[in-house]
């Protein structure tokens, strides 16, 4: 669907983005402060991401996604758009709201054939989705209401009647962003802010500070900190201020994975190199850092479920790891790339998670050598084709100058992990160094692993407090 706009903008909608076609960009030119406003004039580039474009105009805010034609989604504040290009705000606004009716209709459907086969035994899982559908409901019947109103002023305006001005909020609903998508033929320059200006932004943003996009990163900073808030310290994230996206397939079924996983039954595993079990088969607590210590101090080959003294003493006296990989160097958490084939640890995974389709997995990589160890964790998704997919992963180090020594106090203290390292101390085949060296280790692994638990517990309540967003990504989508 297109339409045309004052000053030759044409806007359409593609993949949940209103898209910016042709002309008119000229408009969307930085605002300037009120008369009067005694605030620090920004610099240039402010604290946001700048796109210059064809026609001599800039948009302000934050790019989301580059696609390989060169086409952007920037999110744009919607009180900044309106100031900047009213006319072109309140089409694309309209614009917008016809979308997002489309999306919760689908929900609606959507949600209606999730709950339908589910048994009243789910009661957890029942309850967010109906509340959700409730939620959905109230939103259709306010939008036909709302579409009533419109109907009605437009033919009083038709009549030359006088009739109040709505405010702005009434305007434009309640999301704090819109998301644009720029044509590559018109994006002339890219400026991107650095990641402490992105920070601020974001901040700025969360906190709704006026004129974010017109003002310098000093300014901004000064206001924040005066709330209390460390403009420099990850930003929360704003994904929820964004209008409803379309969602396909892929994503509805990692969506209701995410659910699962919260409200239902977990499918979890966890081990060390190749080989995880499903969590609760393999030692818990403290004592699960009995393989680890025995791979640090040169014994066992980390199977799970406890090192036997006849396995600590063959590792020890052969000095090396039989069956342990060395670990890759570390890499950022997010999806395996693209075309790459499954490592053995995962494909052991989903043969024992297929009758569920979606589990977590977390596995510790040991670098007995440098004294170091490695905590890697997924979620994948089995998708509607059959594949599977991994839509979140994070990866943390764990070496003896991260350990807590409150962790080190309870490692040196449990009584199994005690009379592990008595018996090593009495073969007196490793020193006292090397002992202390692999507890720390064991200790920082303990703490990477609970950093990962709340990384993960973070992402999936992002992502199932509505489900309607915000968008769930991965892999480049």
């Amino acid at each position: 669907m297109q339409r045309m706009v004052p000053a030759g903008r044409r806007v359409s909608s593609c993949g949940g983005a209103i898209v910016v076609l042709v002309m008119g960009l000229a408009a969307l030119s930085q605002a300037q402060p009120a008369a009067g406003d005694s605030r620090e004039k920004a610099p240039p580039q402010g604290v946001t991401d700048l796109i210059s474009v064809a026609g001599g105009g800039e948009i302000r805010g934050a790019v989301v996604k580059r696609f390989p034609d060169g086409s952007l989604d920037v999110a744009v504040q919607r009180d900044w758009l309106e100031t900047s290009a009213p006319e072109a705000a309140e089409v694309l606004g309209a614009q917008e709201r016809r979308q997002t009716k489309t999306v919760m209709e689908a929900l609606a459907k959507r949600l209606a054939a999730t709950i339908a086969p589910l048994p009243e035994s789910r009661t957890r899982t029942l309850g967010l989705l109906r509340r959700e559908a409730d939620r959905v409901d109230d939103w259709l019947a306010a939008a036909e209401q709302a579409s009533d109103r419109d109907a009605a002023a437009r033919s009083a305006d038709d009549e030359g009647a006088d009739r109040p001005i709505r405010p702005r909020a009434a305007r434009r609903g309640d999301s704090q962003f819109t998301l644009l998508r720029i044509a590559p033929k018109l994006v002339k320059k890219v400026r991107p802010s650095g990641q402490d200006a992105q920070r601020i932004a974001r901040w700025a943003w969360s906190e709704r500070l006026e004129d974010v996009e017109g003002r310098s990163a000093a300014d901004l900073t000064k206001e924040l900190q005066g709330r209390g808030i460390d403009p420099l310290s990850p930003p929360p994230g704003l994904g929820d201020r964004l209008p409803p996206l379309p969602q396909d397939d892929r994503e509805w079924a990692a969506r209701m994975a995410l659910v699962e996983d919260a409200l239902g039954d977990v499918v979890a595993f966890q081990g060390f190199g190749d080989t995880v079990v499903k969590a609760g088969e393999a030692e818990g607590g403290l004592a699960g850092l009995l393989p680890q210590l025995g791979q640090l101090l040169g014994g066992g080959n980390g199977a799970l479920g406890g090192l036997g003294l006849d396995e600590i003493l063959g590792g020890l006296q052969g000095g090396g790891l039989p069956g342990v990989p060395a670990i890759p160097p570390a890499t950022p958490g997010g999806a395996n790339p693209a075309g790459k084939q499954p490592e053995r640890w995962l494909l052991s995974a989903r043969a024992q998670a297929a009758d569920a389709g979606h589990y977590r997995a977390t596995r510790v990589n040991v670098d007995a050598a440098n004294g170091r160890a490695e905590v890697e964790s997924v979620f994948e998704v089995r998708m509607p084709d059959g594949s599977w997919e991994t839509i979140w992963r994070e990866v943390r180090a764990a070496d003896a100058a991260r350990a807590n020594e409150a962790v080190v106090e309870r490692i040196t203290a449990d009584e199994r992990i005690n009379g592990l390292l008595q018996t090593i101390r009495g073969i007196g085949l490793v020193n006292e160094a090397s002992i202390m060296q692999a507890i720390r280790v064991g200790a920082a692994t303990s703490t990477a692993q609970g950093e990962i638990d709340t990384a993960f517990n973070d992402f999936r309540s992002r992502h199932v407090q509505r489900l309607d967003g915000p968008p769930l990504r991965w892999d480049g989508r």
